[in-house]
């Protein structure tokens, strides 16, 4: 197996952390609402962080030439908007306090997750710059995902 690049080890952990927060947010009971509220806004809050520093760090340094970044990128930037309707229904159920189903969502964040870790973050970790790939990490570092 190839070893990743930095880039992409960096936006893995913010992955594991945040499935770790969608399938704590599963476990739960439907009868702990305020549990069940808590853990969803947990990871409201880390998808949230995660997705806007994807969107200001990492989208903008694409090369626009480049016709495999370009394309994924759109499909990124699709998945990013349909991960943030599906997160507002959801939100919208637990505020209701109705434990929503979350199928749906995990399997667009996998595939959405496996996209990136797969392909395009291994073409920022190989064409960029160290300078500007240390940058790009320290932005992301310093979102911290709880």
């Amino acid at each position: 197996m190839e070893k990743m690049g930095e880039i992409t080890v960096t936006i893995l952990k913010q992955h594991n952390i945040i499935d770790k927060n969608l399938e704590d947010f599963d476990k739960i009971p439907f009868e702990n609402i305020p549990e069940l509220k808590r853990l969803f806004e947990a990871f409201k809050w880390n998808i949230g962080k995660h997705l806007f520093a994807e969107e200001e760090n990492l989208f903008t340094v694409i090369d626009n030439s480049n016709h495999e970044e370009v394309r994924q990128l759109q499909n990124l930037i699709k998945d990013h908007n349909d991960l943030k309707g599906i997160i507002k229904n959801i939100s919208e159920e637990v505020e209701m306090e109705r434990k929503p189903e979350t199928k749906i969502l995990r399997e667009l964040l996998f595939n959405h997750e496996k996209r990136e870790i797969d392909s395009f973050y291994p073409l920022l970790d190989n064409r960029l710059p160290s300078e500007k790939k240390e940058a790009i990490i320290k932005s992301l570092e310093d979102i911290r995902l709880v």
